[in-house]
């Protein structure tokens, strides 16, 4: 058997790197796809805490796994991280607001992989027929 040629050898290795490339893509479309699941379930959190009574007994999480017994004194309005260690208060409207344009921008930037996934398979079957017609 002959040894491949140094194009088949290119073309192949080509091939390997766009492969890697795609799964690295699809990875973080998946991780953003599960980011903005989570903006969807704060939005709803936001929509049950606004309506809980003042005064109800309510668990807040410290970590996850770990819990504390509380009383709502306030649910009108909630503590945002915005960055940087830093927290602000908004009121509930003002909360979902800002998570519903987190969210908005988490699938904007999914699209955008999307589409560069997309160019990138397309290398991908170019570089494949370009493979097979080397080595027939």
């Amino acid at each position: 058997m002959k040894e491949p040629s140094k194009e088949v050898k290119q073309k192949y290795m080509e091939l390997q790197l766009l492969q890697n490339q795609l799964m690295q893509v699809q990875k973080q479309i998946q991780a953003l796809d599960a980011q903005a699941g989570e903006m969807d379930a704060v939005q709803e959190v936001l929509e049950d805490f606004a309506v809980s009574k003042v005064g109800s007994d309510m668990f807040v999480t410290l970590t996850p796994g770990l819990y504390v017994k509380a009383k709502l004194e306030v649910n009108d309005s909630v503590l945002l991280n915005v960055g940087g260690g830093a927290v602000v208060q908004k009121s509930i409207p003002d909360a979902k607001k800002i998570v519903a344009e987190q969210g908005t921008e988490l699938r904007k930037l999914q699209d955008e992989l999307s589409e560069q996934m997309r160019k990138i398979a397309e290398q991908a079957g170019k570089t494949q027929e370009e493979l097979r017609a080397l080595v027939q």
